[in-house]
């Protein structure tokens, strides 16, 4: 019932982020850029805090005080479920897009958001698209947006977190950003364990920062070994 009922109220709520979307572009004809991006922090955080907080769940945040100042910031998390992202939205403390696949274009309202955040779209299907979707974000984290991206290339639907792909360290490496390294702990029990919605007690941890003037930056394979090792180190310690 629970379950049911969350799902009625996640309904209406996304008909009520359409409606804020419309105001939303509208305001971007009449505010400065600076006020619209704040604007859309404030939307997207706000979003991101009542999906989780409504399924029950309790959130600790743990670290914000390795929350860097830097312009330029790629956030490296596992990938539990699809509750990882609202978590972050919501609890992060930073504007921030991900690098989601292209699949998610087609879902209405919670596409067009993404392109406001702003998100950039992947296809996997395509070694040259995939390479130009890279080169994208790397852009968008130079023009001082925060980028998300998940290195396992999909949900654990566990506790475990699955391998890291070499591939995906490129794109803060292209954007000379500093990463961030997140653990994200129990957002798959909230869904994938059962198939229903369950009140779980949520961890965020924002790891310390790894900037690209450090030794370890210069070599990707030693950095994407090491971003891995750290992760699920700290995933396991909070089990």
């Amino acid at each position: 019932m629970k379950s049911l009922l969350w799902k009625i109220w996640f309904i209406l709520f996304m008909l009520l982020c359409l409606m804020g979307y419309f105001l939303l572009i509208i305001s971007k004809l009449f505010l400065p850029k600076k006020t619209y991006r704040k604007v859309v922090f404030w939307a997207i955080n706000f979003w991101g805090r009542k999906v989780v907080l409504t399924t029950g769940s309790e959130v600790e945040l743990i670290g914000i005080e390795n929350l860097p100042d830097d312009e330029r910031i790629c956030f490296v998390s596992n990938h539990q479920g699809m509750f990882d992202i609202p978590l972050v939205l919501g609890f992060v403390g930073r504007s921030c897009g991900f690098l989601a696949k292209k699949e998610l274009l087609k879902v209405p309202v919670l596409a067009w958001w993404m392109l406001e955040i702003p998100c950039v779209f992947i296809d996997r299907s395509s070694a040259r698209k995939a390479r130009e979707s890279i080169i994208k974000s790397a852009e968008v984290i130079k023009q001082g947006h925060a980028m998300v991206i998940f290195p396992e290339g999909t949900r654990s639907k566990s506790g475990v977190v699955g391998d890291f792909k070499l591939g995906s360290i490129k794109l803060p490496m292209m954007a000379e950003a500093t990463i961030v390294p997140l653990a994200i702990n129990n957002t798959w029990k909230i869904l994938e364990e059962t198939g229903k919605i369950q009140a779980q007690k949520l961890t965020l941890e924002i790891m310390e920062p790894i900037r690209p003037e450090d030794e370890l930056y210069q070599d990707q394979r030693a950095l994407c070994a090491h971003l891995e090792e750290q992760i699920s180190t700290r995933v396991e310690a909070l089990q």
